[in-house]
C-alpha cells in the first residue's frame, strides 16, 4: 500500500495540447479544434457531446492517445468524487487500457515525450487507486508499481510547465502526507517533501494560462477537503465553479464542502443549481441533488424551530 499510496499522484489532464509529430500538417487544425471542442463538451460535463466527438477523432486518429484518454476520464471524475461505485470503477479501467497502450507505444517510439511520461504515471496511478477501491489487488499492485516508475522518470526532468507543477505538487503532497511511521520509508529512497511544498507548486499551476489550471484548481479543492481545511477548499471550489459553472461534478462537491462548513443555505443553493440544469448526461446526479436539498431543507427547518 506505501507504493501504491506514493503512485496516486498526478491529476489525468495534466499535459498541453502539443501538436504531434505522426499528425500530418494538413490535418493538424482539424485534429486540435475537434480535440479543444471535445474537451470543452469534458469540463463541462456535457458527455453526450464530448463521446460524440472523441469517437469521431478515434476513427480519424486511431493511434492519438488523447481521445481516448479524456474519454475515460467521464466515469473517473464520477467515481472520485460523487460515486464509487463498481460499474464506474469497471468502466474507467476498460476505458484507459486502450489510453495506456497508445500511451506506451508512442512513449516507445519517442522516449522522451514529457506528455506521454505525464500521461502514464497518472493513468497507472489511478488505475492503481480505483482497483484498490474495488478490491482488485492484482491491477491495483501492477498498475502501482508501473505508475511509480513512471513518477520517477518524471522527476528527473526538470520543468516549470504547469503539467510538471502538477506532478510535482501532487508527489510532494503523497509524500508529505505519509504517517510518521512509515517516513522510514520514503527517506530510504530518497523521498523527502511536505504538505505545504505541493500546494505551492499546485498554486502556481492554478494560475497559469491553460487548461492545466482547471486540473489543479479541482485538486487544491479536493486535498483542502481531504485535509479538513474547510474554508480553503471553499475557495477553490469557488474559483473552479466560477470558470466552469456547467460542471454539475464540481457544483456537487462545493455543496457537500458548504453542508461540512455548515452553510446548509449556500448547499442548499447549490443542490438547487445543478437540479435546474439537469445534465441529461448525469440525471442520477440531478435526483441525488434533489434528495440532498429535501434533506437540508427539512434541517434548516429544524434549526428555525429550535
Amino acid at each position: 500500500m506505501f507504493v501504491l499510496l506514493i503512485v496516486t499522484l498526478f491529476s489525468f489532464h495534466s499535459f498541453e495540447l502539443e501538436k504531434q509529430a505522426d499528425i500530418p500538417p494538413e490535418n493538424e487544425s482539424a485534429f486540435e479544434i475537434k480535440l479543444n471542442d471535445a474537451i470543452d463538451a469534458y469540463y463541462n460535463t456535457d458527455w453526450v457531446s464530448a463521446r460524440k466527438i472523441f469517437s469521431e477523432m478515434k476513427t480519424q486518429w486511431p493511434d492519438d492517445p488523447r481521445p481516448y484518454f479524456f474519454e475515460s476520464m467521464m466515469p473517473f471524475l464520477e467515481y472520485f468524487f460523487v460515486n464509487q461505485s463498481g460499474e464506474l470503477a469497471n468502466e474507467f479501467l476498460e476505458k484507459s487500457e486502450k489510453a495506456v497502450e497508445l500511451s506506451e507505444n508512442r512513449l516507445t517510439s519517442s522516449p522522451n515525450d514529457t506528455t506521454m511520461v505525464l500521461m502514464l504515471s497518472g493513468l497507472h496511478g489511478y488505475r492503481g487507486l480505483v482497483a484498490a477501491g474495488q478490491s482488485n489487488h492484482r491491477v491495483a499492485l501492477s498498475s502501482g508499481l508501473t505508475g511509480f516508475n513512471y513518477t520517477r522518470k518524471l522527476l528527473s526532468i526538470s520543468s516549470d510547465r504547469p503539467d510538471a507543477r502538477i506532478g510535482r505538487g501532487m508527489f510532494y503532497y503523497m509524500v508529505g502526507s505519509i504517517p510518521s511511521g512509515m517516513r522510514w520509508a520514503s527517506n530510504m529512497i530518497g523521498l523527502r517533501a511536505n504538505i505545504e511544498d505541493g500546494f505551492e507548486e499546485l498554486k502556481i499551476a492554478a494560475e497559469s494560462d491553460s487548461y492545466i489550471r482547471n486540473d489543479a484548481l479541482m485538486m487544491l479543492m479536493y486535498l483542502y477537503h481531504k485535509e479538513e481545511r474547510l474554508e480553503e477548499a471553499l475557495h477553490y471550489a469557488e474559483m473552479l465553479t466560477e470558470r466552469l459553472p456547467e460542471n454539475v461534478i464540481f457544483l456537487f462537491k462545493k455543496a457537500e464542502i458548504h453542508t461540512e462548513s455548515g452553510n446548509i443555505y449556500d448547499a442548499i443553493n447549490v443542490y438547487s443549481s445543478i437540479e435546474k440544469k439537469n445534465n441529461p448526461s448525469l440525471q442520477y446526479l440531478t435526483d441525488y441533488s434533489r434528495e440532498k436539498r429535501i434533506e437540508l431543507e427539512k434541517v434548516r427547518i429544524r434549526v428555525v424551530n429550535d
